[in-house]
């Protein structure tokens, strides 16, 4: 081999090694402020939630179809920004005027996680993953021209982003949430 391609190998290899730890340092910042009861807390009021919503009619119709295919693949950035499109597009209008105890106590989670999803973004790479980038804007413009029943099935697959939170996480530990 020549000397400038030792180099080009021994470059990418670095690279290779800082992308790594830096996902690395998202996880084990992830792990430090989001524990998985908080998740599992998060995933039981959603579907209590869940029981009080009208019933869906089209059990089959996935909103988030297009981001399971890449869910293992997620990132920081990507996680911020799902739980701002959901913020905004489903959680305030579903909520928007409610006084229960729960939709409350579960919105004040989503903040929590939405503050722990930008102090752990810091950690690492700071850009959407490339699947994401791809989804992300075409879930975004579908959620908001949900109508009321549609806010309501996008609230109960919300479940499926906090699997995939945890996922992130510690893929070791994932099993103590679900």
């Amino acid at each position: 081999m020549s000397t400038i391609t030792m180099w080009i190998v021994t470059l990418l290899a670095l690279c290779t090694v800082l992308c790594c730890a830096q996902g690395h340092k998202q996880e084990e910042c992830l792990n430090l402020h989001i524990t998985p009861p908080m998740i599992k807390d998060m995933m039981e009021t959603s579907e209590l939630i869940q029981k009080h919503l009208p019933r869906d009619n089209a059990p089959f119709h996935r909103i988030l179809v297009k981001l399971k295919k890449c869910s293992k693949k997620l990132n920081i950035p990507d996680f911020k920004r799902i739980l701002e499109i959901y913020d905004e597009h489903v959680f305030q209008k579903l909520w928007k005027n409610s006084t229960h105890q729960q939709p409350k106590l579960f919105m004040d989670s989503v903040a929590r996680l939405k503050d722990m999803m930008e102090i752990c973004e810091t950690k690492g790479k700071q850009t959407p993953s490339h699947c994401a980038r791809e989804n992300l804007k075409t879930i975004e413009d579908k959620l908001k021209t949900l109508q009321p029943n549609g806010l309501c099935k996008a609230q109960s697959e919300f479940r499926s982003v906090l699997v995939w939170i945890s996922y992130a996480m510690d893929k070791r530990r994932t099993h103590e949430i679900h």
